[in-house]
């Protein structure tokens, strides 16, 4: 089931960590590290389905020489060694990056437009460098994205701090009359906003796919659920604990202690309010099978004989409701599974119908032939059609709808 997981992290040494090992690792080859006089290999690694290094559409020449004529993983061994010759110091941060997952529920090809959209209208458009791979783990697509904290400037890096720039063109000066700075790569409002495209691409690009699914960004508290957050749990962090059980010690690392304490938590609520589960499968698609809930269930119930009892439960709920019954599509002859809703969408989709067809029946809010002209002359470059369905929305009728592929160049 599609989720929301999209975590950024630094790459510094003060961690530890190289730029050019890290994307070496991510891009399963082989590179070589030219600071530290080494080469290391990791093109036996499995999973690569995908792969791009790109420049933003204003990068100087310098840095277009630097990959011309380059594999993907040869742009970024190249670059990456760049960025480590230019950072001096022994604690440099090198690289942001973001590890994001992937819908299981689009394909690969899907996936990578999804992908490139993210990252042309994020990052790209915002003059950072895009080096970005996909994994394919099985049931766990998804992304690492490094990108520069760095601007590149015709002469080379520029700094990490710019000046903040007022409505008058000049930098703004705080109380003490001193030039106030911010983050080049982006601060905690940016990366929200990062977020919050990328929720919305993953949301179209589904939409897009035929699939009744949706991911919400915020948190369980902010929509009404009884659920207690829980910690990711990497790969990583999962072969340490793996590791330490099957010699016989516990690493007690407190993030897996964190996680294994809020999902029994969890656990608990279910067993008290199994009707948890079916309003989160509903806030994600109107429509579901008992696949769908299983998958939410799973997330908390490892006990087979609690699983079994809980989706008994859940699917007995009264606000639970079978739209069809399980049969067989005469078209592909396949098996099609049971579906199901919830009273409560029922309603809220006839109150909408209800207010729709109220709505059609009136007329007011229409935009004025001479404003609609003024905008299409300032708007030059609108197509025929594009112009059609502008005026349709702002027609008199107090409902209107437009029925497209939305796109850079479309009005949504």
């Amino acid at each position: 089931m599609a989720i929301t997981h999209f975590t950024p992290q630094l790459i510094s040494r003060g961690s530890g960590r190289s730029a050019v090992l890290s994307a070496a690792y991510r891009h399963c080859a082989r590179m070589e590290h030219q600071a530290e006089g080494r080469t290391v290999d990791y093109s036996a690694k499995r999973g690569l389905r995908y792969e791009e290094f790109l420049l933003p559409p204003d990068a100087p020449q310098w840095a277009r020489e630097l990959i011309a004529d380059r594999s993907v993983a040869g742009a970024a061994e190249a670059f990456w060694n760049a960025i480590e010759a230019f950072e001096k110091r022994s604690d440099a941060q090198l690289a942001k990056e973001f590890i994001i997952a992937l819908p299981v529920e689009l394909t690969i090809d899907q996936n990578v437009a999804l992908v490139r959209e993210f990252v042309a209208t994020q990052v790209l458009a915002r003059g950072q460098v895009a080096d970005w791979v996909f994994h394919d783990e099985p049931g766990n697509p998804h992304i690492h994205l490094m990108t520069t904290l760095r601007p590149l400037g015709e002469d080379g890096f520029g700094p990490k701090k710019v000046p903040v720039i007022g409505h008058d063109g000049a930098p703004l000066r705080n109380a003490a009359g001193k030039i106030v700075y911010r983050l080049w790569s982006g601060e905690k409002a940016e990366f929200l906003a990062q977020r919050e495209g990328w929720l919305d691409l993953q949301n179209r690009h589904l939409a897009l796919a035929g699939l009744d699914i949706r991911v919400d960004g915020r948190s369980y508290a902010e929509r009404g659920v009884d659920l207690a957050p829980t910690t990711h749990i990497g790969v990583a962090t999962k072969a340490i604990d793996r590791k330490g059980k099957k010699a016989g010690w516990s690493p007690k690392l407190e993030r897996v202690a964190l996680h294994e304490e809020r999902k029994t938590d969890n656990r608990q609520r279910i067993l008290r309010r199994p009707e948890i589960v079916l309003d989160l499968v509903s806030r994600e698609m109107s429509v579901f099978t008992e696949r769908d809930i299983a998958r939410v269930l799973h997330r908390y119930v490892d006990d087979a004989g609690t699983f079994q009892h809980l989706m008994a439960r859940i699917l007995q709920n009264p606000e639970a409701l079978r739209l069809e019954g399980e049969c067989i599509a005469l078209a592909t002859g396949i098996r099609e599974p049971a579906k199901y809703t919830t009273r409560e969408l029922i309603r809220l989709e006839a109150e909408m119908a209800h207010r729709a067809v109220w709505l059609a029946g009136r007329s007011s809010h229409g935009v004025r032939e001479k404003v609609l002209a003024a905008a299409f002359e300032r708007h030059a470059r609108l197509s025929e059609e594009q112009r059609v369905a502008i005026a349709h929305v702002a027609s008199v009728g107090r409902i209107a709808a437009v029925v497209g592929r939305a796109g850079p160049a479309r009005p949504r």
